[in-house]
């Protein structure tokens, strides 16, 4: 009889049919089965799962070239300044949705955006929820560089697959660095374990400092969690060893830049001349973004990990390819054809919601160049003609310029 009441009282204190009047803040957000989106409080140190309607949005496949959109959105809040904490695509209908937080009191709201340029506001007051509680996490006293709460980093990130929330971020504990791993529908079942990995920039076993973005992959037929710290050491676990309890050693398999903070990490597929390649996409705040070949990954994870400093400055374990994704603060898979950005667009300090061809990962609208110019002719040049000015009339079209192609003459 203790023990079914101690079961219950732990199903009570971890799951809750809590009204989503309930959300403090939201720092993240996830997309799950069917018309699902996770929500991580980290004021509550909860995630709500928000059921929302089905979709009227008719917009699937169309271009987002929203490219002064902070007003739009803040026009959803009374005029008020907006901050945006986090962004993701609804898959398969072209709408986006936003967090952001307001005003001084830093409150709450999420947007559905899509790509006419229409903004509805979620009223998470009367919206579906149910809400987990996040063991262990942090207490609200404590405080990074005397004013940045260290409650803030419960989710650094969060992923849906196969059934489960899986979860990184901070815990209470001496190893802080946590992952956890919650099953959908919410029940009283829920796995902490504590992560170290030898950081190859700062010569240093950490288990503190958390994951900043992460993703899945199958490497060998077995399923890993990719994983992305500050500086930027990239770490594998396997799924299997993310147990109630476990403190886990991740394999540091690559190093690709001091300085910098990961700010998405995302998997995606292109395909090229018939060939289709499965990808990562990291991306970063204080770098571009780096495109990087899952064959790259399941080639380093079969290596020794790195276990020795890699000199300041220098890449190592991986050959990324450069993305000129500057300035974009997130990103997802809009469709198989585009990603979604949400950006800060640095020369005209304006914030936008654009989406970029995954075949080139560029807008060519962003550049003035030669082509750019009416003048410019391509007739005449055989190299231009075969080659330029049909990957500038591809990336045109993915824009929804496609008037503005400009004939051979």
């Amino acid at each position: 009889m203790r023990l079914l009441l101690t079961t219950l009282a732990l199903a009570a204190a971890l799951t809750s049919n809590a009204s989503a009047a309930d959300i403090r803040s939201i720092s993240r957000l996830a997309t799950g089965p069917g018309n699902v989106l996770f929500l991580a409080d980290w004021k509550a140190a909860t995630v709500h799962a928000l059921t929302l309607p089905e979709s009227t949005a008719t917009g699937a496949g169309k271009p987002f070239n929203l490219l002064d959109l902070e007003p739009l959105l803040s026009a959803q809040v009374g005029g008020a300044k907006i901050t945006v904490e986090d962004m993701v695509a609804r898959p398969g209908t072209g709408e986006v949705y936003l967090a952001v937080s307001y005003g001084p009191r830093k409150v709450p709201a999420l947007m559905a955006v899509t790509s006419d340029g229409r903004v509805r506001r979620i009223d998470l007051k009367h919206a579906k929820t149910s809400t987990v509680a996040l063991r262990d996490a942090p207490a609200p006293s404590g405080v990074i560089w005397r004013e940045l709460p260290e409650r803030s980093f419960t989710v650094t990130d969060m992923k849906w697959r196969e059934g489960e929330l899986f979860i990184a971020g901070l815990s209470n504990q001496d190893f802080s660095s946590s992952l956890r791993r919650v099953s959908y529908p919410f029940d009283a079942k829920q796995a902490v374990a504590s992560i170290e990995i030898y950081h190859t920039g700062h010569n240093l076993v950490e288990t503190r400092a958390p994951i900043r973005a992460m993703s899945f992959a199958t490497l060998e037929g077995r399923p890993y969690l990719v994983a992305a710290y500050t500086c930027t050491p990239i770490v594998t676990i396997p799924l299997e060893d993310i147990r109630d309890g476990a403190h886990l050693r991740g394999k540091t398999i690559a190093e690709l830049g001091y300085g910098n903070t990961p700010a998405d990490l995302i998997a995606y597929s292109k395909t090229e001349n018939g060939k289709t390649q499965d990808y990562l996409m990291l991306l970063n705040f204080e770098r571009g973004a780096s495109a990087i070949p899952l064959s790259q990954i399941q080639a380093a994870n079969a290596k020794p990990g790195i276990e020795q400093v890699v000199p300041f400055g220098q890449l190592s374990g991986l050959e990324p390819t450069s993305a000129p994704l500057a300035g974009a603060l997130r990103i997802d898979n809009l469709d198989e054809q585009s990603f979604i950005v949400v950006r800060r667009r640095l020369e005209q300090d304006r914030l936008q919601l654009v989406s970029i061809g995954k075949e080139l990962s560029f807008r060519l609208t962003d550049f003035v160049s030669e082509y750019a110019f009416s003048q410019y002719s391509f007739k005449g040049d055989d190299f231009q003609l075969k080659y330029i000015k049909p990957r500038q009339d591809q990336l045109l079209e993915q824009e929804g310029f496609a008037d503005h192609i400009k004939p051979d003459r």
